[in-house]
């Protein structure tokens, strides 16, 4: 009877096969439905729970995937690529610690298991746990030295840390194994690019592209290139595939180099109907319309200067003083990152962008938050009256994304604009010196990195201990660099606009 019993547990052979083909052939739906099928007949059968685990994810329903994953993982927790598997699941939904110790289990199980040593390193770099992370990478390489995606990672790692050389060289090698990697190829164009190599950057990213030519990064990176040394008619060949997928306004910017700006003015207003919320485009429309001293049709907030609003935490809080300095002091316990990759800090450490001072937040910072709430809302009750989008389609909670920025001597920010925006904030806990040269000031100005007009406006606000500056996320402000040998500390946040504009 045991017998009989057991092989009752087990789905046919011929059952699994057609799975397994069904998967290696690309029919991921039917794949899909026999899984879900021998899930349900044989549900103490792990391979089927497995198979259907990689076909959700795969599908994008990650949570799903993940409560099938913990089950083929249950059902066999000797099987070493179920704990890979899930590892990968949890990484991507944040939960590293926990997708740490499924990497682990892994190769503890199976040591020799390259993929989860890869994925491993991959988790240890998103906690910054550096050193860990590239021992993996190498240890992937002593295992299968002919594995392209362990060489990108260790240039991607080496890159991040300045050692630009062994980086380079680790892209390389991740071409020479895999020539129709086109990420590697893309990563290998970003460090030469940050080298100003620029003909070497660009012929890398023509390989990306020519291996995937809807990869945006590679498009904007390379139009880059084409702008700044004025070639303008072929950057915008890259603009125009670039805004064909929603992004940014390159081909705006790159008709107003060309001087066609009749064009610019219709391909605002056909912008305004499809995406008229796009604050990239918001921040040329505004640009232009002043230069031109003409409207155009992007009514998000076409005259930013005037929505500038300043107050001081003082109005908010009797001994402003003292809270400040328990602020800074909450503030000492967050982890920084001294000139993060990708962000707009010079000379300054800046919270990890993975982190939102204002969730989860400590005794004081959440003191901070309600008095930006209630900021927020005399805000907008302030310019309630106004008819562009910016007010009309205020975001209908108040949920905010905050860091806080330490600038040291020599400090600053370089202009930018808050794209993922709505409203955004700077609130100043200490200050520098402006030794009659607006040091440590804050500029805002319609000018972007691409374009500018010498007569367009700016406005320049020296703060104070306390001052609180509210202004659109679509005005480009930077910070004026300062001489004197002390800190300044800042928390900056964004009012994130409603999920459906996003």
């Amino acid at each position: 009877m045991k017998k009989i019993h057991d092989d009752f547990l087990k789905p046919p052979q011929q059952q699994l096969n057609n799975l397994i083909k069904h998967y290696q052939a690309g029919r991921y739906v039917d794949a899909e439905k026999l899984s879900l099928s021998i899930t349900q007949e044989f549900p103490k059968h792990q391979f089927a729970w497995k198979v259907l685990a990689v076909l959700l994810k795969r599908n994008g329903r990650i949570n799903e995937s993940l409560i099938v994953s913990k089950k083929s993982v249950q059902l066999d927790p000797q099987d070493a690529e179920a704990h890979n598997n899930l590892g990968v699941l949890l990484q991507e939904q944040g939960k590293l610690y926990e997708a740490e110790k499924s990497h682990r289990k892994a190769i503890e199980l199976k040591p020799d298991y390259a993929e989860a040593q890869n994925n491993l390193g991959n988790t240890l770099k998103q906690q910054d746990k550096l050193d860990g992370a590239e021992k993996c990478y190498k240890k992937v390489i002593t295992l299968k030295p002919d594995y392209a995606k362990a060489h990108n990672n260790l240039g991607i790692l080496l890159k991040e840390q300045g050692r630009i050389k062994e980086a380079e060289a680790s892209y390389a090698q991740a071409i020479k194994l895999k020539p129709d990697y086109a990420e590697a190829h893309y990563n290998l164009g970003v460090l030469l690019q940050e080298e100003e190599r620029l003909d070497e950057a660009e012929t890398s990213y023509n390989h990306a592209l020519a291996l995937k030519p809807d990869f945006t990064d590679a498009l904007q990176n390379r139009w880059m290139i084409l702008f700044s040394q004025k070639r303008y008619e072929i950057a915008l060949k890259d603009a125009d595939l670039i805004t064909s997928k929603g992004n940014r306004a390159f081909d705006l910017i790159t008709l107003y180099a060309l001087g066609r700006t009749d064009e610019i003015y219709k391909r605002i207003k056909t912008q305004s109907n499809i995406d008229s919320e796009n604050l990239d485009i918001a921040a040329f429309a505004a640009f232009v319309a002043e230069s031109e001293k003409k409207p155009t049709a992007y009514n998000f907030c076409p005259n930013p200067m005037d929505f500038i609003h300043i107050s001081n935490i003082s109005s908010h809080i009797e001994n402003s003083s003292e809270f400040i300095t328990e602020v800074i002091g909450e503030l000492n316990n967050i982890k920084t990152i001294w000139e993060p990759h990708g962000r707009t800090t010079r000379k300054g450490f800046v919270t990890d962008k993975k982190f939102n001072l204002f969730q989860n937040c400590s005794i004081k910072l959440a003191k901070l938050k309600g008095i930006i709430c209630d900021e927020i809302n005399a805000y907008y009750l302030k310019f309630q009256k106004e008819t562009c989008s910016f007010i009309k389609k205020w975001p209908s909670e108040i949920f905010l994304n905050g860091w806080h920025v330490v600038l040291k001597k020599q400090g600053y920010n370089t202009a930018h604009i808050h794209p993922t925006g709505w409203l955004s904030g700077v609130i100043y806990l200490k200050v520098v010196p402006a030794l009659e040269k607006n040091e440590g000031a804050i500029e805002f100005s319609l000018n972007g990195q691409y374009y500018q007009h010498k007569k367009s406006p700016y406005f320049i606000f020296q703060p104070e201990v306390g001052d609180i500056v509210f202004f659109p996320s679509s005005l480009f402000h930077r910070t004026i660099p300062f001489t004197t040998d002390t800190d300044r500390i800042i928390v900056s946040f964004d009012l994130i606009p409603d999920t459906p504009k996003h």
